[in-house]
């Protein structure tokens, strides 16, 4: 390739997004004549006009149309490589606004953010903490941890793991209750749910590779898992609750789990950012700060043992 044809094609691309040779040669800093003596010597490299112009008026051809596409996209590469590399060697620094989910947030990942902040005293976090799932658009979101799946297929995500969700009640509930050993022996327990229900719910029950839709009619509806663990901890009935929440009630004998081995459904955690081209580096350190954190580590994850399983995702 041409050492010229990068260049001829970049002036190309400025001429028609100024819409002129003087705006180019403005932006280019370049004379006019020059600008316009590279586009001829393009016109005549390709053998086709790209630019139709008089003394008065400039316009764009359909092959030039389509030549420009390329154009643009080559020098839109040329400066995302640019800022890439300048990104590798950058100091973060600035404002970065994350937002954290209520409960996991709280409990695990807050915990961390001082340690984050020391390390890197240049960079200043704005958080939001909330159930709900932000706009990245709307309310300059630069980075979340979410629960559930990522279905915005603009954003990337990477997985933090699974919290797998287990039946609890109380040992005290436990002890004057019916018996509990088949899934059908909820009907003759008061079921406690983590979201506001009008009628009977459809709990999506596994048992290994097999899954069963379950219906039960909740005594109790309360939005949250926090809510939820506190009602149960009061002898209350049967709740799925996470593995994670549950595990050092469990370990003092607050709690037992109940329908061995019947598991709810798993909750993905990801972190998720926008796209970027040359990330930010402030955006990459908080990145890769909660991924090496959580690569070997996971609290939410938890088998029906309640021993911490390790999971390494590449």
């Amino acid at each position: 390739m041409q050492t010229d044809l990068l260049t001829d094609m970049a002036i190309f691309a400025a001429v028609v997004e100024q819409n002129s040779f003087s705006g180019a040669a403005e932006k280019l800093q370049m004379s006019k004549s020059n600008v316009s003596r590279r586009i001829s010597l393009l016109e005549e490299r390709l053998e086709m006009t790209l630019l139709h112009r008089t003394t008065r008026s400039m316009s764009i051809t359909e092959s030039g149309r389509v030549y420009y596409e390329h154009c643009a996209r080559l020098v839109a590469e040329a400066r995302d490589a640019d800022l890439a590399i300048r990104a590798m060697h950058a100091s973060p620094s600035g404002v970065l606004n994350v937002s954290l989910p209520e409960t996991l947030g709280r409990a695990l990942i807050l915990p961390l953010l001082p340690e984050f902040m020391n390390t890197y005293p240049d960079v200043r976090l704005n958080l939001t903490i909330t159930s709900r799932k932000v706009d990245f658009r709307e309310e300059r979101c630069d980075v979340a941890v979410r629960k559930g799946e990522v279905e915005d297929e603009s954003l990337c995500a990477i997985s933090l793991g699974q919290s797998t969700q287990f039946f609890y009640a109380t040992p005290k509930y436990m002890a004057k209750a019916p018996a509990l050993t088949r899934l059908d022996d909820l009907d003759n327990h008061p079921f406690l749910a983590s979201q506001i229900a009008y009628g009977p719910v459809d709990l999506a029950v596994h048992r290994g590779d097999e899954t069963t839709a379950k219906r039960v009619s909740p005594r109790l509806a309360v939005k949250g898992h926090e809510a939820l663990l506190m009602m149960t901890l009061q002898d209350l009935g049967v709740a799925l609750l996470p593995a994670w929440m549950t595990h050092n009630h469990v370990q003092r004998g607050e709690l037992v789990q109940v329908l061995q081995p019947f598991a709810g459904p798993s909750v993905e955690f990801n972190i998720v950012f926008q796209p970027h081209r040359g990330m930010a580096p402030n955006l990459r350190a908080f990145v890769d700060f909660l991924k090496s954190r959580f690569r070997l580590h996971r609290p939410w994850e938890y088998n029906e043992d309640h021993t911490n399983v390790v999971r390494v995702r590449r």
